[in-house]
Parts: C-alpha cells; sequence; structure tokens
C-alpha cells in the first residue's frame, strides 16, 4: 500500500496566519486512481515517522499534528522511535499528537510525560462529539489543547447552529479557558462561523472555508 499524509491548515482568526497543519493520513486506490481514507491507521512506527518527516520537509518545517490511536499513543516502539525523531530533527512544541480517543489515565500520565518532555504538544480530538466530558474530564490535566470539531455535529450551514449545539461549542470553549489550554473550532465552513468564533473568543480555526486537506506541497506552492 502506498500512504501519504496530506495537510490542513489551522489558521489564527484574527492574523489570518497558520498556526499549524494538520496531517491527515490518506491511501492510495491504484483502481480509482485517487487518494482516499485509509482501510486502517496502525500503520508501523517507521512508517508513520517516515511520512511524518517527508511532510515536514514538504511544509517548509512548519508545526504540524498528527493523529494517534489508543494503540498507537500506548505503544513502546512508537514511543521510542517518534521521541527519538522529535530530539533529532524538530523543534519544541513543533509536533502535537492528537488523541481520537481517550486512552486509560495511568498510560496519558506515563506516556504523555515523555512526548511533553521532548516539547511535544498533546490534544484531545473531536471534544463534544466523540470524547464526551464525563469520559475525559478527569484527562484534562495532562493535555494541552482541546479540538472542537463542528463538522461532526451539524447537518447544515445554511442554518443558524442549534441552541444544543451552540451551548456544547461555548461549555468546550470555556473549559479550554478554564484549564488554560488551547481551543481549536474544527469545520469551519462559513463567515458566519468565525463570526461566532470570536465572539466565545476561540482565535484558532480550521475547515473547508481555509482549505480541504492538500498534499503538502499544495501549501508551499499558493505561498
Amino acid at each position: 500500500m502506498t500512504y501519504k499524509f496530506f495537510a490542513q491548515p489551522v489558521q489564527h482568526l484574527i492574523t489570518h496566519q497558520t498556526i499549524l497543519y494538520e496531517l491527515l493520513l490518506r491511501q492510495w486506490d491504484a483502481t480509482a486512481q485517487r487518494w482516499q481514507r485509509p482501510d486502517t491507521f496502525e500503520l508501523p512506527a517507521n512508517t508513520v515517522i517516515s511520512l511524518l518527516d517527508t511532510a515536514i520537509a514538504d511544509l517548509a518545517n512548519s508545526r504540524v499534528s498528527i493523529n494517534l490511536t489508543c494503540q498507537q499513543f500506548a505503544s513502546t516502539t512508537l514511543l521510542h522511535q517518534l521521541t527519538t525523531y522529535i530530539h533529532n530533527h524538530l523543534e519544541p512544541r513543533q509536533l502535537t499528537i492528537e488523541l481520537v480517543a481517550p486512552p486509560t489515565l495511568p498510560v496519558l500520565q506515563s506516556v504523555g510525560a515523555v512526548y511533553r518532555a521532548t516539547g511535544t504538544l498533546i490534544a484531545f480530538d473531536d471534544v463534544g462529539s466523540d470524547n464526551h466530558f464525563a469520559t475525559i474530564n478527569h484527562l484534562l490535566p495532562y493535555v494541552n489543547t482541546l479540538k472542537f470539531a463542528l463538522q461532526n455535529m451539524r447537518t447544515t450551514t445554511d442554518q443558524p447552529l442549534p441552541p444544543a449545539i451552540l451551548s456544547n461549542l461555548k461549555f468546550w470553549a470555556t473549559k479550554a479557558a478554564e484549564e488554560q489550554l488551547l481551543f481549536t473550532l474544527e469545520g469551519i465552513e462559513t463567515p458566519n462561523d468565525i463570526t461566532l468564533a470570536k465572539q466565545l473568543g476561540v482565535y484558532r480555526g480550521q475547515g473547508y472555508y481555509f482549505s480541504q486537506p492538500q498534499i503538502p506541497q499544495h501549501f508551499n506552492q499558493a505561498q
């Protein structure tokens, strides 16, 4: 199989600068002749690091984030190889690990401490939709960032947000501020989404309004 990280920018909503790029794994479909979401995200550690290194080089050494499953995050092989790569090639805070599901508290404490010692940030992805407060509340002291995926919750961009989704978003934006965590609003697709984010004091945004996931070289060409 052929794999590649595509990139999607996280934008500063005030300065309009790119803060970092989220790297999203894609797999080449030889039959359809296109890149698509992979059948599995559980790639060998050396493959993950090779793809990461290529993407960072193609993005002119920008800050990036990668998604790890619970199994990947708990992997001692990936931990050793990735922290070695970070020590040798990256600056502090250049890499963020996004957790798509919550690990156990002992794993997050022990593994997270090793990653954080390298300057790596740790994020919870999809709070409010996939990762609920009751499940991850006790884990918040061990992460740096929360990401709220608006696209996972609404069915249309033509209407105002339903009160339940708006309340959920306000809750998580407030919680991030209380915990002194970075907060990113994903799924921004309209100018109204940006206005809402600014009203809530959210300045990190990601979504199709800025760019769909693209091959990393696209963003160098666009500069």
